[in-house]
């Protein structure tokens, strides 16, 4: 699953020394341009942000913590931009499970991104350095949901801070080819808006939901690398991402490849249209990937007989693939890519997700989930939007097969259906609340288990 827990020891060189190594970081690229302001200012000359380029929405005045005092701006202006936020999901199950239960499972995030032509005259250049930690416990491990698909998104990979980016990126060419490199988490392919509180219906890197024992979605970073090459509308990326089960472990730092098992090769095409009389904005993609690691097969043992009758090792399998398609569609009103990330200005969206993860390995095989947003609802609330969706998880008929060869009386598991929908209100320009509704047929799979009913609400705050 996508946001698979973990149980390890604390992680020793991560925990409490995040903060310092940005810092660290901060310092020794932003100082001499820092440096440089001071002395403007102390010439008399007045101070103003960049002409060339407008502060972040963080700089101004939309965040939590504000522009400390003028700090934030000028950090910014010598090229440090530095952002942070908190997501928290508060969940209940008034139907389905073992008992009746609330939790909450948050997630802080922190990052710096340093412009490399303000600080070193390098055009095009841009460091990232992210750290997230997460926490909480999830509802349906503790509460007996029983299901295929988390109902807390946000959840999982261990209440620890994580190295989740640190790269390089260069645009080339006057930005018709990029290029990134270093600890990168699984968010430039197949990427698309995370709105939904459920795994089944966030959109985004969707293969971590189905294929999460190799596939590792954020809070995870792994050794990696892509180019992409922008053709107008078109654009076209092959990467290449360090296939280490290592990189899940709770106490594992950063190393130079060691305990790689594989490289998971990945390729993608996209297309960005405006369609119609209107110009209606859409944003389509499809994309495959390959990991060389390998793994058990979801039936046979060695010896090419189902391994829950002859207790024998599972078959290795010597490649694991699969591919999606997605895709966005403003329908109503106005909607825009900024750039290359989908905003829903107002209006109606229609998007649409499937993804397909080859039947040897995968027990959950298959994701397909479609719904709407719809942005400015109401005209006294322009920031304001909504969202329904709807999702299948299809669960592998080879994987339920064994189960049946080990109980043959047991109910066969076939697919989980999820529905939610949410209410996204604005409560200050830093701070957003979205009350949530699920339901969930079929729970784990099973058509003889009580439908599961979630009740929950979003929390997002801009620091």
């Amino acid at each position: 699953m996508k946001h698979q827990r973990e149980t390890a020891s604390e992680p020793k060189r991560l925990r409490g020394k995040t903060p310092a190594i940005l810092a660290v970081l901060i310092w020794n690229w932003a100082a001499p341009a820092l440096a440089q302001t001071d002395a403007t200012q102390a010439s008399g000359a007045a101070y103003s942000p960049s002409a060339n380029q407008a502060p972040s929405p963080e700089i101004q005045a939309e965040t939590l913590t504000g522009d400390w005092g003028g700090l934030r701006t000028r950090l910014y202006d010598a090229g440090v931009d530095l952002s942070g936020g908190f997501k928290g999901e508060f969940a209940s199950d008034p139907q389905g499970g073992t008992k009746f239960g609330v939790t909450e499972v948050g997630q802080f995030s922190l990052s710096a991104v340093f412009d490399a032509q303000k600080l070193f005259d390098l055009t095009g250049g841009t460091f990232q350095v992210s750290i997230t930690y997460r926490q909480g416990a999830t509802l349906a491990t503790h509460f007996g949901l029983n299901l295929l698909q988390q109902v807390q998104e946000v959840y999982g990979r261990g209440d620890v801070a994580r190295l989740t980016e640190l790269s390089y990126q260069q645009d080339l060419a006057g930005g018709a080819v990029t290029v990134k490199l270093g600890r990168l988490p699984e968010v430039d392919f197949e990427s698309s808006p995370c709105e939904f509180m459920s795994n089944a219906l966030c959109a985004g890197t969707a293969g971590g939901n189905i294929a999460g024992d190799y596939w590792y979605n954020s809070p995870i970073s792994q050794w990696a690398g892509w180019v992409r090459v922008n053709t107008g509308d078109f654009y076209s990326m092959l990467g290449a991402y360090e296939s280490n089960p290592r990189d899940i472990d709770e106490s594992f730092a950063p190393g130079w490849f060691r305990g790689a098992t594989g490289v998971t090769g990945r390729a993608e095409e996209d297309w960005t249209p405006k369609l119609g009389a209107d110009q209606f904005q859409g944003r389509y993609q499809a994309g495959l990937w390959y990991d060389t690691a390998g793994g058990s097969d979801a039936l046979l043992g060695s010896n090419g007989q189902p391994d829950i009758l002859t207790g024998l090792p599972a078959l290795h399998r010597d490649g694991r693939y699969g591919y999606y398609i997605q895709g966005l569609q403003q329908l109503t009103g106005i909607g825009d890519l900024v750039p290359g990330e989908w905003k829903g200005v107002e209006g109606l969206t229609f998007f649409f997700n499937f993804i397909q993860a080859d039947r040897a390995t995968t027990i959950q095989d298959n994701q397909a989930a479609a719904g709407i947003f719809y942005a400015a609802p109401f005209a006294a609330r322009p920031d304001d939007h909504i969202g329904i969706g709807i999702a299948r998880t299809d669960y592998n008929d080879r994987a339920a097969e064994a189960i049946s060869l080990a109980t043959p009386a047991a109910v066969r598991p076939q697919g989980e259906y999820t529905t939610e929908i949410f209410y996204s209100y604005l409560l200050t320009p830093w701070l957003t609340l979205r009350p949530d509704l699920q339901y969930i047929f079929n729970p784990g799979g099973y058509t003889n288990r009580t439908p599961a009913l979630v009740i929950g609400a979003r929390t997002d705050i801009v620091f």
